[in-house]
């Protein structure tokens, strides 16, 4: 539990430094939420939540513990999205979407990656 902890941490430590600039910058065109910070949390527990059943049995190993830092990648990208669409559409309805789609993003890239070796 304590090594899923820090692993989430530096996620979240990789994305934010990631996303820092794009938030800062964007605060101009987009109204930033706090419940907008789920994004650091969520598509990590859905990662979770697949690593732990049965589908990760046999397709997964210690060394696909890196997956999170494929997807935290994601978080930066559709902070940037954020910004560009701006006010256009629904802010609230923009962020959960793009919250859902990191979700989307990190169940696919626990489908897609092999089992990477030790």
């Amino acid at each position: 539990m304590i090594a899923l902890l820090v692993i989430w941490g530096m996620h979240a430590v990789f994305s934010g430094v990631l996303s820092a600039p794009i938030v800062l910058l964007g605060r101009w065109r987009v109204h930033w939420q706090i419940w907008e910070l789920l994004v650091f949390v969520i598509p990590f527990v859905v990662w979770c939540i697949l690593m732990f059943s049965d589908l990760s049995t046999g397709r997964k190993s210690l060394s696909n513990l890196v997956e999170p830092f494929y997807f935290a990648l994601a978080i930066p990208v559709v902070a940037l999205v954020r910004v560009a669409i701006g006010t256009h559409l629904s802010e609230r309805a923009c962020a959960a979407g793009l919250i859902a789609l990191v979700c989307v993003i990190s169940a696919a890239t626990f489908l897609l990656v092999p089992v990477l070796p030790e």
